[in-house]
């Protein structure tokens, strides 16, 4: 699956969730929690080792689904396209341990909650992301890395922007990871 993305600042949550609601359709809340991990040998091949496991639900202990990801990734413009695989499992903390089993260690963690909505093939969320602030984060998921669908899917994230009321001066080009230990709420590996 490629992962055409992009995130921005949100300034006025109240501004960007009514335009948001005038074009899309609502898709429920969110309620995510992340945890980022290096796998084993990371220092040796900083940035191609690391894996999150998200749990999303009501209550992310109990109620949850528990899904790793790893992705590939590359930024043009401030969108992310991104090579992402990700499977489910059933059991996080038995995941948990079977990683560190591996040599894996815990990165960091992150919360996400707000909203979601569809419009055409993108998914919109206005989202408060924990210690960051409010962002906009639009996607577009292809089957396939095809330049011409990447263009188009680029194009329809910007437009979708463009109505949400954000300017392209909020796209915020740098992982969430980045931002975090700018703002020193994760420690530099």
């Amino acid at each position: 699956m490629i992962e055409v993305e992009l995130k921005a600042h949100v300034r006025d949550r109240a501004a960007v969730l009514a335009a948001v609601s005038a074009f899309a359709r609502p898709a429920g809340a969110v309620e995510k929690r992340d945890a980022y991990w290096h796998g084993p040998d990371w220092r040796l091949n900083r940035g191609t080792r690391g894996f999150r496991v998200r749990s999303e639900g009501r209550d992310a202990e109990v109620v949850a689904t528990h899904v790793v990801t790893f992705k590939n990734k590359r930024s043009e413009g401030g969108i992310e396209i991104n090579l992402e695989r990700e499977f489910e499992v059933s059991d996080r903390e038995a995941f948990v341990e079977f990683a560190v089993r591996f040599g894996c260690e815990p990165f960091y963690d992150k919360s996400k909650t707000g909203l979601a909505f569809k419009a055409g093939g993108a998914t919109i969320e206005i989202v408060e992301v924990g210690g960051l602030g409010c962002f906009i984060e639009i996607e577009v998921l292809l089957e396939e890395e095809d330049p011409a669908r990447i263009a188009l899917a680029q194009g329809e994230i910007r437009a979708l922007l463009a109505k949400a009321g954000v300017g392209e001066s909020d796209i915020e080009s740098r992982f969430y990871s980045e931002l975090m230990m700018a703002a020193g709420l994760v420690s530099r590996p």
